[in-house]
This record gives C-alpha cells, sequence and structure tokens, in this order.
C-alpha cells in the first residue's frame, strides 16, 4: 500500500517487499563500525614449490575492522546447538569477503586466529555481514 509523504500532493511507493536500512547493510556496518576493533587478516596463498622442490608459503596482510563475540553458555545459539561454549566468532562487513575465506588467518589482541569456517549472512537477497569462526592457531598450522 502506498504511503502519502508529508507537504505532497504525490504518492512514493516503498521500496521492494523487504528491503530496508537492514537490508541493505547500513545499519548492520554501523554494527562493525561501533563495537568493532582493529584486526590484521593474513591472506594464505596457495603454496608454491622453489627450485628444489621445497613447498613455501606466501601471504599478505591487511587491516580491516571487525566485532569480535565469544559465544557463551547463556547465548540461545549455544542452548539450540548452532554455536559451542566458548567458540569464537568475528564479524566483517560484505567488502572484507574477499580476504575473510576459511584458512586464512587474522590478529587481534597479540593472539593469531586461524578462519575454520565463514558463514555469510544474507537477508532478502543481499550480504550484510560475514561471521568468521575461528579457533587459536599458530601461524604454522
Amino acid at each position: 500500500m502506498p504511503t502519502k509523504t508529508l507537504n505532497s500532493n504525490y504518492y512514493v511507493w516503498p521500496k521492494e517487499s523487504h528491503s530496508s536500512l537492514v537490508c541493505d547493510g547500513r545499519i548492520t556496518d554501523q554494527i562493525v563500525d561501533d563495537f568493532g576493533v582493529n584486526v590484521k587478516i593474513r591472506v594464505v596463498n596457495k603454496p608454491s614449490f622453489n627450485h628444489y622442490g621445497d613447498a613455501s608459503k606466501s601471504y599478505s596482510d591487511s587491516y580491516s575492522k571487525a566485532y569480535m563475540h565469544q559465544w557463551r553458555i547463556t547465548d540461545d545459539e549455544v542452548k539450540e546447538g548452532i554455536y559451542k561454549d566458548g567458540q569464537i566468532m568475528f564479524v566483517f562487513k560484505p567488502e572484507d569477503g574477499t580476504k575473510v575465506k576459511t584458512g586464512n588467518f587474522i590478529f587481534y589482541n597479540y593472539e593469531w586466529y586461524k578462519i575454520t569456517s565463514v558463514e555469510p549472512q544474507i537477508f532478502a537477497g543481499t550480504h550484510y555481514l560475514i561471521n568468521a569462526i575461528v579457533k587459536v592457531a599458530q601461524l604454522s598450522d
């Protein structure tokens, strides 16, 4: 149903059915901006081999902002079995999607974390957050 604007003689049709500030990411981006922490993302490139046949890894580092959450037994998601007590998750904006991949690393608070799984959050066909489930790791992992 159309909504009438104030001081106007015409109607403004609402956006698509479920499109809103949440859907187009502005509110969810604000969560990362307001409550996020600065992190280093280490993208691990596929191993290559030198002249002697030894495997060598290369990587590239970049910096971003993410909201860090550690799941607790009192969280509904833990009670429902979606996440485990103590499990750590970093939440990123969608523009970090090319860097936030399984096998890459996140450095935060003097600790390295290996990304074990990535869960894109999609609502009404729009990517609005990326959850990176991690475990404490050594760079040699």
